[in-house]
Parts: structure tokens; C-alpha cells; sequence
């Protein structure tokens, strides 16, 4: 069997054992077969990362609309920007599907999200209710196929269609690749003179397939 070929079995049987209980990134990453184990056999930096700091802490978010959204209301924004809207539209009772389909985008947008975002977080809920959107089935899903469905939907890029394969559905091979935190994390990681950009990003990550998002 083919070297790439095996890598892939390994990352997916990772994954598979990753149950979302609480340790699950912790397992996908770190279990016998965990994706950042093997990474960590065949980089050298990632290797002594893990030596000096150990290992990253349980990212992991739940499956479905609610982290999606999420995902859309920190898009260009800081953390904690992205928490004070998400709590005002759990206290406005905003925090479903069906309450923002018949809620609206103007009272979306009376609640802190910008025009753009309360229609893009407005139309996957109405995706969703209509059964057009099947999110639970993205987690029987390849990462290329569910990342295809995701960045069909409006407001649904590459950004935020790596970080819910990677967070909520656990694929390992999930990059954010145009994330700057993330491009500072490989700037520092890989002893670089500047941030490198997207496309520097996903060519230096080639070689860590099929465990990119171990990586990240």
C-alpha cells in the first residue's frame, strides 16, 4: 500500500475514534493513532513544540448550526467581539434555526450582526429548516465533499468552511490556511522573517498531509 495512502487511513481512523466526548480533539490528536503523534514524526518543528509546550488544549465545538454561525460571526472580527454579538443573540432567543428564519435579517442586524452577516446567517437558516441544508451528514462526509457543500452556501468561504471540518466535524486534514493567527503560528513555528500569506501556506502544509490540521 502507498505511504500517502496508509497516512490517510491513520488520519481517518483518528477521527473516527474521536467521539466529541470531552476529550475528543485530545484523542484525534494525541490517541494512539492521533494525527498530531504521527505529524510529529515526520516534522521535526512540530516535534519540539510539543516537547516544550505540550500539547494544545480542546478546541473542539459541537457539530451543527449553531457552531457554524458562530464561525460566521467571528469572521473579521476579535474574539471577543464575536462573543458579545453571540450573546446578545442568545439573549434576544436568536440562537436557532427556526428562531432566525422567522426572526428576519433586520432583527438580526438590530442585534448586533452587520446587514451582510444577519443575511448569510438568515439564509443557511432557512436552509436548514427547509431540509435543504444537511448538516449532521457532513460528518459522514470526506473533508473535500463536506468542504464543497459548506462553501456553496453565501458567506460560507474556505476560512470558515477548514475551521468547522476541523473544530466540529475533527479533520485532521482540515487547513485554515488563510487564517492570520494561524500564519503567525507558522511564521513562529518555522523560524520565517514574515508571516507567509495563503498561498506560502498551504505549500508549506503539502508536506503534512494528511495531518495538516493536526498542524494547526
Amino acid at each position: 500500500m502507498p505511504k500517502h495512502d496508509s497516512q490517510k487511513k491513520d488520519a481517518k481512523a483518528a477521527t473516527d475514534n474521536a467521539d466529541h466526548t470531552d476529550n475528543a480533539m485530545e484523542i484525534a490528536l494525541m490517541g494512539e493513532r492521533g494525527a498530531l503523534r504521527l505529524l510529529a514524526k515526520q516534522d521535526a518543528d512540530i516535534a519540539a513544540a510539543i516537547a516544550t509546550y505540550g500539547t494544545p488544549p480542546d478546541r473542539t465545538m459541537a457539530q451543527g448550526f449553531t457552531t457554524l454561525i458562530r464561525i460566521i460571526i467571528g469572521q473579521q472580527i476579535s474574539r471577543s467581539a464575536a462573543t458579545s454579538v453571540w450573546q446578545r443573540l442568545v439573549a434576544a432567543q436568536l440562537d436557532n434555526a427556526s428562531q432566525i428564519t422567522a426572526a428576519g435579517v433586520m432583527t438580526l442586524k438590530a442585534n448586533g450582526l452587520s446587514k451582510q452577516k444577519a443575511e448569510y446567517i438568515h439564509g443557511i437558516a432557512n436552509a436548514v429548516t427547509s431540509g435543504a441544508l444537511d448538516l449532521p451528514a457532513l460528518a459522514g462526509m470526506q473533508g473535500d465533499e463536506a468542504a464543497r457543500i459548506l462553501t456553496a452556501l453565501r458567506g460560507v468561504g474556505d476560512w470558515t468552511a477548514d475551521n468547522y471540518r476541523l473544530f466540529a466535524l475533527l479533520d485532521m486534514n482540515a487547513w485554515p490556511y488563510n487564517d492570520l493567527a494561524l500564519q503567525e503560528g507558522m511564521k513562529i513555528l518555522k523560524s520565517l522573517n514574515s508571516r507567509p500569506d495563503a498561498k506560502v501556506m498551504q505549500a508549506m502544509a503539502e508536506a503534512w498531509q494528511p495531518y495538516r490540521g493536526a498542524g494547526a
